[in-house]
């Protein structure tokens, strides 16, 4: 695949096994429909069929998580697709405006998936036992979790006058970064601020084309002679690091949880997931312990 050296150069070692497995994934799961209850016909089953109605509750939580999942990994190959297109064919504004595209993908994941695996990973067992319709005296619910994976399809800009549920409303995008900073993706604020000085109408976005030169009493303003190729080189070498934290914080929240919803019957299974090294991420081995109790 074309794509592979321009991912290995500037986006880390498992960007390449990332990439081989986005089809995969979108092969086995595309045909997955999901199902939600009215919520006045779940409200009615809540006192007169407990049992029933958290069985009802975890079902469609795991649907939400599989959904975002699968959303997620479509939006983020799109950007990517986007971005290494734009590489390839040395379009510096394109560079700048499709990584800022996945950047904001990955950070609106990362805000409503990073919490997944280490919120199901403890109760896993409770969980499989309520969809199940198991009797029990208890019930489980994880408000945090639902109202955000909520917000992640219904989140948007919600009009002046318009009445909606306020998890429906969009945050601003430094919140969402700081999910990503969170997780020790490194100057993850100061890479979107160079990428918004080109994608808007800046002064950056004009300098990048002269060369301002001290010439006597004057500064004359040419043509920068640099290549469009030579720049957007630059530029993906000057946030290497970055970028591998970005495109792992991407997708590693997302494999661990589909790898986490391979426990739950009623959804497919993937088995080329398996191949992915999610142990090299200190997490994923915490996760392992608690659901192998």
């Amino acid at each position: 695949m074309r794509e592979l050296p321009i991912l290995s150069s500037y986006f880390g070692p498992f960007a390449v096994s990332t990439w081989e497995l986005l089809p995969v994934i979108e092969a086995a799961t595309r045909k997955q429909a999901y199902t939600f209850m009215d919520k006045d016909a779940y409200d009615a089953l809540v006192h007169s069929q407990p049992e029933r109605a958290q069985a009802i509750y975890w079902r469609e939580m795991i649907m939400r998580i599989h959904l975002a999942c699968c959303a997620s990994l479509l939006r983020h190959r799109e950007w990517l697709n986007t971005l290494l297109t734009a590489i390839e064919g040395d379009n510096l504004f394109g560079t700048y405006a499709a990584y800022r595209g996945f950047l904001e993908s990955a950070a609106d994941a990362v805000y409503s998936l990073a919490p997944v695996p280490k919120t199901l990973a403890p109760g896993l067992a409770l969980i499989r036992a309520r969809i199940k319709e198991k009797p029990t005296d208890t019930v489980i619910i994880s408000k945090e979790l639902e109202d955000r994976l909520i917000h992640f399809t219904h989140g948007r800009k919600v009009d002046r006058n318009e009445i909606a549920d306020p998890i429906h409303a969009a945050k601003q995008i430094r919140d969402y970064l700081e999910g990503l900073k969170h997780l020790g993706v490194k100057d993850v604020h100061a890479l979107y601020s160079e990428l918004c000085s080109i994608t808007h109408p800046s002064a950056e976005s004009v300098a990048v084309w002269f060369d301002g030169v001290k010439e006597q009493d004057e500064v004359v303003w040419r043509r920068t002679e640099a290549e469009p190729r030579v720049l957007i080189e630059k530029f993906l070498t000057h946030w290497k690091e970055t970028n591998e934290g970005v495109f792992n914080a991407a997708f590693v929240p997302v494999f661990m949880s589909l790898r986490l919803l391979h426990k739950i019957d009623f959804l497919p299974k993937i088995p080329e997931l398996k191949s992915f090294s999610l142990e090299n991420f200190p997490a994923w081995k915490m996760i392992e312990r608690q659901i192998t109790k």
